[in-house]
């Protein structure tokens, strides 16, 4: 029974009594009542009425309310529906293209100040673009240049890498044409300077380190999730290798092309078993072609090992890392420029490591700058055995440093390095190191 139904039964029932009420009793046949009380009788009866008519009314004004309310949402819904369909159809979405192209790089500027020149020297001065092409989610291409001013005002251009990345599956990439040496962390993570947490690499992961520096070849790289949280990254790969350098150190700068039939093959395997935390190991091994001397010196060539491993922590405000490589060649002929004669070389052995801290500073009561503060530390060694030479560029090396970060990827840093050589007759040296660097 609706509420109307419920409504009208009850006015009917009312006015049944109402009417019954207003019948004489059997008492009152004989005895007639007065107008007066007759018409007390019909005043009541007609209040009553007066009071049902406008409880129907406003019962009837109130769910003709809410039946227009409801109509008028409805309205209203369907109205918004047709305008949103409508502006949607109008619209016209940008649809990411199948060919997207980004630039990046890095630039550089700084200062120097030597004890042993006992001067200031400004200089520094490098700017690497870099160029990076995708097509859809199959390939992606990747250059860098490196322009650097020299010493002597002439200015230097050099490719750094160049590479296509042919994206194979989600946990395999192929590497094709020149890229950075995956061995160790430095050289292919570290060493732009904007990321660089000093001026300068560490002592032996520079030109005549350590530290291979490039490859012409392919690779295959790529991570593997382990559970939940941690993850086993790859590197396997194949290249021309390395030639011979001045002094008969092996150089691995990047050949474009090979002068022995064999390919030298390395790669890095790492463990993240947390996400801020990675520890690695890489290995590389590539064969050196001498020159053929007289009498006994007889053609020869040897193979050029490296091997190293690394880890590193980067939680928060705290980047620690640590790295050691063992860089080894065998006994071969090279060509003495000195004498202009060919002479046999010994065994060569170069060993280069370190270990870094820096913090990043919380902000200390009002002053906000201090967040923007970041002290280094760095202690490393470069160990030399087998070219006196290189022996001269052995020393250890104390790195402090404080940053200032005017953006995300803009810092302004000073520091002080300090350089004890092994080799007693070469004096050691101090230097004060100002640079700006900039990531784009």
């Amino acid at each position: 029974m609706t509420h109307k139904r419920k409504l009208f039964s009850a006015v009917c029932l009312i006015v049944f009594v109402a009417a019954m009420a207003a019948l004489p009793t059997h008492s009152a046949w004989s005895q007639e009542p007065t107008n007066k009380q007759l018409l007390e009788r019909i005043e009541a009866l007609e209040a009553e009425l007066r009071q049902l008519r406008d409880l129907l009314l406003a019962n009837k004004e109130t769910a003709e309310q809410a039946k227009e309310r409801a109509e008028a949402a409805e309205t209203k819904a369907l109205e918004a529906t047709k305008t949103a369909q409508a502006v949607k159809s109008k619209s016209s979405y940008p649809s990411i293209p199948d060919t997207i192209w980004h630039l990046a790089g890095y630039a550089t500027a700084g200062a120097e100040f030597r004890t042993k020149a006992d001067e200031w020297e400004f200089g520094g001065l490098q700017f690497n673009p870099g160029f990076h092409f995708q097509y859809k989610d199959l390939v992606i291409f990747e250059a860098e240049l490196e322009i650097e001013v020299e010493e002597d005002g002439e200015t230097e251009f050099e490719l750094e890498y160049s590479h296509f990345d042919i994206l194979l599956h989600d946990y395999a990439t192929l590497v094709v044409g020149k890229y950075l040496s995956p061995v160790g962390q430095f050289q292919e993570r570290l060493h732009p300077s904007w990321i660089n947490k000093l001026s300068n690499a560490p002592a032996g992961f520079h030109h005549d380190g350590a530290q291979p520096a490039s490859e012409v070849g392919v690779q295959l790289r790529g991570g593997v999730p382990i559970g939940e949280r941690s993850t086993l990254t790859y590197v396997f790969a194949i290249g021309n290798g390395p030639r011979m350098g001045h002094e008969g150190n092996p150089e691995f700068e990047g050949f474009g092309g090979d002068d022995n039939k064999n390919k030298a093959f390395g790669g890095r395997i790492a463990i993240l078993p947390v996400p801020y935390l990675e520890i690695g190991g890489s290995f590389w091994k590539g064969k050196l072609e001498g020159i053929e001397g007289p009498g006994d010196l007889l053609p020869t060539s040897a193979f050029a090992k490296v091997w190293g491993v690394d880890a590193a922590f980067t939680r928060n405000a705290f980047d620690m890392r640590f790295e050691y490589l063992k860089n080894t060649r065998g006994p071969i002929n090279s060509f003495d420029e000195d004498h202009g004669e060919v002479e046999m070389l010994e065994k060569l052995s170069l060993e280069a490591w370190y270990a870094q801290i820096a913090y990043r500073l919380p902000q200390l009561g009002n002053a906000s700058f201090t967040e923007k503060l970041e002290p280094v530390f760095r202690y490393g060694e470069f160990r030399v055995e087998g070219s006196h030479h290189l022996e001269e560029q052995a020393h250890r090396r104390y790195n402090i440093g404080l940053n200032y970060w005017m953006a995300p990827s803009a810092v302004a840093r000073v520091g002080l390095e300090i350089r004890r050589f092994f080799e007693e007759e070469i004096a050691n040296e101090t230097l004060i190191q100002l640079q700006v660097a900039y990531g784009f």
